[in-house]
């Protein structure tokens, strides 16, 4: 039986107004100024998320202290009817029905990790939620009421002065075919962490009883890839990246596990993975949000070109509502892409002391970084009520409340 922990979170207000809203050029009309608020500040007090925990001990004999970004939120995921899942790497997940006065324990005792990017917890179907946890990998059929675990990769690992062994690896960054209800079939990611760690592919056709690399091209890549899946049979990636992580222009598609891949596109991937809206693939780009209604096999522009997209698009009521982050705030479009409104800047959250500090590289992406992913960052937008989410990597859940929005450029 789940044991549920209510928590009232009482609003706090802060001294970090946001600019006012604005448009590609703020009008002289722009909506009032509205406020960024934090919502697990109370949660993580009552539930200890702000102690650092134990982690063996060091070669005094005395406890070794786990690093502080270690116990704090590593994803969120706000669900078409507005509710919102927060993950823990220590202590699992936390749902909120109240966006976030309010909160309860939430999900399956092993579904511990870190969500390290936020289209790695993303929604393809009304019903229906895959999320890659840095560890584990969850699939849900029904909105989060109750949860499968995918079997992770087991590989021969070989340390230096020991004999191989066999090790589960952690799958990062996951794209998967959720056209078909549980159990999955086709899911496709790159390595992370430990030896194996780098952007090598691996994939599984069924469920993850087997793993497999997805070809010999990728076997050597060692940088962070675009990844994605088109149906149970049709894989995806970016072009390997470049020196610093850059990404380089080009789509790729396989309709043979990887073995093979053949160059769709020359435009060039920001979004880690794409966001599925039931057939039609969605992937933010250099270029704008670009989509493909064909499995991967064409892509063009949606709409009205938005540069440097790092996160999105997130969806509203409708496939016509979208949002997407870029260095210059979080634009939002009602028509499906044909106008764009800056709703709100951008908006980076304090930093807490001991914690992960807030990669702001996303901001100049131009620039060559090796953390240039924007990876410690997750976004949420609840288009009902008008709300919108930020959470750096170990960082709180911050909401903003939008006020009427600008007129469209």
């Amino acid at each position: 039986m789940k044991t549920f922990i209510a928590i009232s979170i009482g609003l706090i207000s802060l001294s970090f107004a946001a600019t006012r809203m604005q448009a590609a050029e703020p009008p002289a009309n722009a909506a009032p100024k509205t406020e960024w608020r934090n919502i697990t500040a109370e949660l993580v007090k009552a539930t200890g998320l702000d102690q650092r925990k134990v982690e063996g001990k060091d070669n005094k004999g005395n406890p070794r202290l786990g690093a502080v970004y270690m116990t704090r939120f590593q994803g969120i995921l706000v669900l078409p009817n507005g509710e919102v899942l927060v993950t823990d790497n220590d202590k699992g997940m936390w749902h909120s029905t109240d966006q976030g006065a309010t909160w309860a324990k939430y999900g399956e005792p092993w579904m511990k990790g870190v969500c390290q990017n936020a289209l790695s917890m993303k929604m393809y179907y009304p019903d229906r939620i895959g999320l890659t946890l840095d560890g584990p990998i969850a699939v849900s059929p029904d909105l989060g009421k109750s949860w499968v675990k995918v079997k992770r990769p087991n590989v021969m690992i070989t340390r230096q002065g020991s004999a191989p062994v066999q090790s589960d690896v952690t799958v990062f960054a996951a794209d998967m075919d959720l056209t078909v209800n549980t159990p999955v079939k086709t899911i496709l990611g790159f390595l992370h962490h430990g030896e194996m760690v780098g952007g090598m592919f691996v994939h599984t056709s069924d469920g993850g009883a087997t793993w497999d690399w997805s070809g010999p091209l990728l076997k050597d890549t060692r940088r962070w890839m675009r990844t994605g899946v088109a149906d149970a049979t049709t894989l995806l990636r970016g072009e390997e990246p470049a020196k610093g992580d850059m990404p380089q222009p080009g789509i790729f598609r396989s309709t043979d596990f990887g073995q093979t891949w053949t160059k769709v596109s020359d435009y060039t991937l920001y979004g880690t993975s794409p966001v599925h809206y039931g057939s039609n693939i969605y992937w933010t780009a250099k270029e704008g949000v670009v989509v493909s209604r064909d499995g991967g096999k064409t892509w063009s522009v949606c709409g009205s070109p938005v540069a440097n997209i790092v996160f999105g698009p997130y969806f509203g009521k409708s496939e016509q509502e979208m949002m997407v982050v870029s260095a210059k705030g979080f634009h939002i479009t009602k028509d499906g892409g044909r106008s764009w409104t800056v709703a709100a800047p951008f908006f980076v959250p304090p930093a807490i002391p001991g914690a992960w500090e807030p990669n702001t590289s996303i901001l100049a992406p131009e620039t060559k970084s090796e953390h240039w992913t924007g990876a410690m960052w997750c976004f949420g937008w609840d288009a009902g009520k008008d709300l919108l989410y930020v959470q750096t990597f170990a960082g709180h859940v911050w909401k903003l409340q939008l006020g009427s929005s600008p007129a469209a450029r």
